[in-house]
């Protein structure tokens, strides 16, 4: 069938959320050789690259100081791509080529943590969305919410989530030095040795009352054969309702993304793309053999702010075929579809956006996302609170109460909590939030979702328990 052929062939599209690296344009091009924007009005390719040519044999012999041109190619790649004016298309250096692993394969050489940015300011922090469990960022005590403040002694303000993860990766055995902004004002630094990191894309776990909690955490070839196990757990153990959490989840491949939305939708569209170039439009339609939760067993998907790419494509077709009800906040809004390729002998690669997709309504997302049916955000402090929880921090009274009570009865938690939320004036929901993450690191364990501190999810279990899940 013709999707099949789209799906197969031999160069994976990628789907990329967040903000593109910088690039730098090369403009003596513009200030050597006008006539270059004489004849591309004629569309003399010959002559343009005869001319950039000229320029550059000229910058090689006349810079006041010898260069490499690997540096001078590098930077004329950099501008090419930068005058596309598309956010996702771009060059790609050696070591961010190199950084593509952690999609194609599922693991890479790194620190351990998902991270993402959720609004638009272009000078604020990228924030830790979770640490992985049995990683050196989780070991270090790196936690839920801390924002990149220092990379190696360099401000990490105003870095993209691609710049922030590639200087956090590298060889297993090297260290950097991670410093993290907490609760608003207080820092603290980490000294990280990397290590191999395998990415658990899929935790599951049945909850109560028969519903299952699945959250995906990324799209790579081992994501839907991981969603599929967990699905069939849940099945056989009598599931009644299934809560897919799409939280954080920045994208990865569009094929494992559309495979995800076919486990659940069993006929229509998934996902459409549209291109100038006729073999990169095509519809993605879903097919009832590798259905596997029916739709007597209703669904509700969370999303937020760092739900992009496929994520959105799931979360989309999921809304739009009736089959699920969105809760949380409007996603990312990254409605573009890359390819990535090698260039040749120079080195690295580059990205560059084919097509644009469009959910089963007709809706282009990109710039704009999925709006949810249900609004509900995650729970904050004010100001005033923020900065006893950060006073709170600095007492090192939880670090000290998991020390000696390392398996602690309900009680005894409970009773800790309500003293220390009401000696700092914090809510309990964080404080109990923070005591649960410590127990959990002390034991090397994951929290798979925290009913005592999640309001989305808590959210998600009403809308899933008001009745079945409407089908449009």
């Amino acid at each position: 069938m013709k999707e099949e052929r789209n799906m197969n062939r031999k160069t994976e599209r990628l789907i990329w959320a967040g903000v593109s690296t910088a690039l730098i344009g090369l403009v003596v091009v513009m200030l050597f050789a006008p006539t270059v924007l004489a004849q591309s009005n004629n569309s003399d390719r010959a002559a343009l690259f005869s001319s950039f040519e000229s320029v550059f044999s000229y910058i090689e012999r006349n810079f006041v100081e010898e260069v490499d041109p690997n540096v001078l190619i590098q930077g004329a790649m950099r501008g090419m791509f930068q005058s596309l004016d598309d956010r996702y298309s771009a060059f790609l250096p050696p070591r961010e080529m190199e950084s593509l692993s952690d999609v194609t394969t599922g693991a890479f050489g790194g620190v351990g943590m998902y991270i993402s940015r959720t609004d638009d300011d272009e000078d604020g922090y990228v924030e830790v969305v979770e640490p992985i469990p049995g990683t050196p960022a989780f070991r270090a005590g790196v936690r839920i919410g801390d924002e990149i403040y220092e990379i190696d002694g360099v401000s990490a303000q105003g870095l993209s989530t691609e710049e922030v993860a590639n200087r956090l990766r590298g060889v297993e055995g090297t260290t950097v030095e991670l410093v993290v902004r907490r609760a608003g004002n207080r820092l603290e630094t980490y000294e990280l040795t990397r290590a191999r990191v395998e990415v658990p894309t899929v935790r599951a776990q049945m909850m109560q009352d028969g519903t299952g909690y699945m959250r995906v955490q990324s799209f790579t070839p081992f994501t839907v054969p991981r969603m599929r196990d967990a699905m069939q757990e849940f099945i056989a153990e009598g599931v009644e309702g299934l809560i897919l959490d799409l939280r954080g989840n920045s994208g990865g491949l569009l094929r494992a993304a559309v495979d995800a939305a076919d486990l659940f939708i069993s006929d229509g569209i998934i996902v459409g793309t549209t291109s100038r170039i006729p073999r990169e439009s095509t519809e993605f339609r879903a097919r009832s053999a590798t259905t596997l939760l029916g739709r007597d067993v209703p669904v509700v998907a969370l999303v937020d702010g760092a739900s992009a790419s496929g994520a959105e494509i799931l979360a989309g077709a999921l809304q739009d075929s009736g089959r699920a009800q969105l809760v949380g906040l409007r996603t990312f809004g990254k409605g573009s579809v890359q390819q990535v390729q090698t260039a040749g002998a120079i080195p690295g690669g580059f990205r560059l956006t084919l097509s644009r997709y469009y959910t089963p309504s007709g809706a282009y997302i990109d710039e704009r996302g999925v709006d949810p049916d249900v609004e509900i955000g995650p729970a904050t402090m004010t100001d005033d609170e923020r900065a006893n929880y950060a006073e709170m921090l600095g007492s090192r009274r939880v670090e000290r109460f998991v020390e000696q009570n390392r398996s602690p009865s309900e009680q005894r938690i409970s009773s800790f909590v309500r003293d220390l939320a009401g000696e700092f004036g914090v809510p309990e929901r964080f404080v109990r939030r923070f005591v649960t993450e410590e127990l959990a690191r002390a034991e090397n364990q994951a929290i798979i979702y925290d009913l005592d501190f999640d309001v989305m999810l808590e959210e998600a279990l009403r809308v899933l328990r008001r009745g079945p899940v409407s089908v449009r």
